[in-house]
């Protein structure tokens, strides 16, 4: 079978993440295919899985079924699956139910499992835990107790040596920065639900794994992450730039039309009560004199002389007591008959009027 395993390929060709994913995609649905034909390979890895290019393209090809179970029937008489009490496979890459299991309680998900580390691992370039470090029993066994989650890929790449973080990014045409952002988030959360200790809450095929990258590659919200309305807008608005963009624009016509249009009607209804105001206050005024000189009536006078003084003293008392609710009316009156107090030679008068005016306005506008 020709081809170089995945993990060299993919960094010898220095594949940016879109292209290692769209890889991945097809690695997914060649297990789907094992799986539909009755087959768990339980031996996932990158050098399980080789990669050979044609016109361009990379074809996967997974190889080493050596130890893989028939879900339907036995694959010989003299599989390993018999060895009761062994755990078959590469540690690193194993289910913690393959791990703790005899070989009978294995379903797919077990490759989904798998195909999880395999994914962790081609995107930062580092297993999510390495048996070489801890030791292979001492792995096995963590990994059966299920006490603890694996480091997410971006978190996992942002503990890694300064140098070795370079490296990773070089390999896949970015620098650090750009490749941090990239990995949180939805691939974060894609991978870790591959990942799942418990299997029920793993993808359920590899094609729901795949089908979920096609998902993030389309900027289109991903089954592994809690759904949200501020989340699936940010997709949305990913998936259609341009769209939303004119959308934002004619909504700001929109708004700034209907800001102009709303200063002007202000502005006119401002001109109105302004108008309605003054006309308010010139009907004040021309009762109030008409009702002053009404004594000159001859009607009313009953023969009598009737002085100006007197007019303008009875108009004062009118204005002062019927007045009170409409100070600024109140006011302008004040102040006009003060000014015919002080042409009629009574200063005193006069002033105590323009004062009583003026502390009207005061009180009234400051």
């Amino acid at each position: 079978v020709h081809g170089e395993p995945l993990k060299e390929f993919a960094d010898g060709h220095k594949l940016p993440i879109q292209d290692r994913l769209e890889l991945f995609i097809r690695i997914c649905r060649a297990v789907q295919h094992a799986h539909m034909k009755g087959v768990v390979h339980r031996d996932l890895k990158p050098s399980n899985i080789l990669v050979e290019e044609r016109d361009g393209i990379p074809h996967p090809k997974i190889i080493d079924f050596g130890i893989a179970k028939a879900t339907g029937r036995r694959l010989t008489e003299e599989t390993l699956v018999t060895q009761f009490g062994q755990a078959l496979g590469t540690p690193a890459y194993m289910s913690p139910e393959q791990a703790e299991s005899t070989g009978i309680d294995i379903d797919t998900r077990t490759d989904i499992y798998s195909l999880g580390v395999t994914l962790y691992e081609l995107l930062v370039g580092r297993l999510p835990t390495d048996p070489a470090e801890v030791g292979p029993q001492a792995f096995l066994a963590s990994l059966m107790l299920r006490e603890s989650d694996p480091p997410t890929p971006s978190t996992r790449y942002s503990t890694l040596d300064g140098e070795y973080r370079n490296a990773i990014a070089r390999f896949r045409r970015t620098d650090p920065g750009s490749l941090q952002r990239q990995i949180r988030g939805d691939l974060d959360w894609i991978v870790m639900k591959a990942m799942e200790k418990d299997r029920s809450r793993r993808y359920e095929t590899a094609n729901g794994l795949a089908m979920d990258l096609e998902r993030y590659l389309r900027e289109e919200p991903v089954l592994a992450r809690p759904p949200s309305a501020r989340y699936r807008a940010s997709k949305f608005i990913r998936r259609h730039p341009a769209g939303v963009a004119m959308a934002v624009a004619f909504s700001g016509l929109i708004l700034a039309f209907s800001g102009i249009t709303s200063v002007q009607a202000a502005r006119i209804a401002g001109e109105r009560d302004r108008a309605e105001e003054e006309a308010a206050k010139a009907r004040e005024v021309t009762d109030v004199m008409v009702d002053m000189f009404r004594v000159s009536n001859p009607s009313e006078a009953l023969g009598n002389s009737i002085t100006v003084r007197e007019v303008m003293d009875r108009g004062v008392a009118q204005v002062r007591s019927g007045l009170g609710g409409q100070p600024t009316i109140q006011a302008h009156l004040l102040q006009t008959i003060g000014r015919v107090y002080f042409n009629l030679g009574l200063y005193d008068e006069s002033e105590r009027l323009l004062a009583d005016a003026l502390d009207i306005v005061t009180d009234q506008f400051g």
